[in-house]
């Protein structure tokens, strides 16, 4: 039971609003590969929803520093953004059209700001946004409650007064610790297998996950 009043929903970028896992691994692949070195699908896994992704990848090719590595991968995804690679996951705009009926939306991603940014306004949302928390603006980034922290004093509001919504570990752990109410939807990297889920009924959890994400705004009107 909601016991405060919900002002605001912040959401993830990617995977919980933007199908772009795959072009992000295909990327992040090709940076690897022009410093000699292979990308595999333990790395893909050890950084999913983590601010330190660069430093990782830095740390797999030598020579190349997280700053570096942080900009070929953006360069390489502004670029597949611009082809039109990748676009919004089903129901995505709806849902965020509804948010920002609701109250005030933020987006909180370990992705850079000139990629957020980009992702954002190619699909449309970003004039739904009033605050935007990227990876480069925290010290320590998910699952550290800082990026949640800073979205909410950037809205002004108490943590407790925003709906989260994520799809990976880190971020959901992140915003928990923020103390926001949490709503966890299973994106294209969640281990359906550590749920207890076939990989046949993926897709109808994702759909029914989203659903369910829509219903639960409908009821956050009830703690007005």
């Amino acid at each position: 039971m909601i016991d405060v009043t919900l002002l605001a929903t912040v959401f993830n970028l990617d995977d919980t609003l933007v199908d772009s896992a795959a072009t992000w691994n295909q990327v992040i692949g090709a940076v690897a590969a022009r410093h000699d070195r292979s990308w595999t699908r333990a790395d893909w896994a050890a950084i999913q929803g983590r601010t330190s992704w660069g430093a990782y990848l830095a740390g797999r090719c030598d020579g190349l520093t997280p700053e570096r590595a942080v900009a070929e991968c953006v360069d390489g995804m502004v670029d597949a953004i611009a082809r039109g690679t990748f676009g919004l996951q089903p129901g995505a705009a709806e849902l965020v059209g509804l948010a920002a009926e609701l109250g005030a939306v933020g987006l909180v991603s370990a992705a850079p700001r000139r990629y957020v940014r980009a992702a954002a306004s190619a699909s449309g949302l970003l004039r739904h946004v009033q605050v935007i928390v990227s990876g480069e603006e925290v010290a320590n980034g998910k699952p550290s409650p800082d990026p949640y922290l800073v979205a909410a004093r950037k809205l002004g509001l108490e943590p407790a007064q925003c709906l989260a919504v994520e799809d990976s570990g880190p971020g959901i752990r992140s915003a928990h610790a923020a103390g926001m109410t949490v709503l966890a939807i299973p994106g294209a990297t969640t281990d359906f297998e550590a749920l207890g889920l076939a990989a046949d009924q993926a897709a109808d959890a994702r759909l029914a996950a989203k659903v369910m994400c829509q219903l639960w705004l409908d009821v956050y009107t009830l703690s007005r």
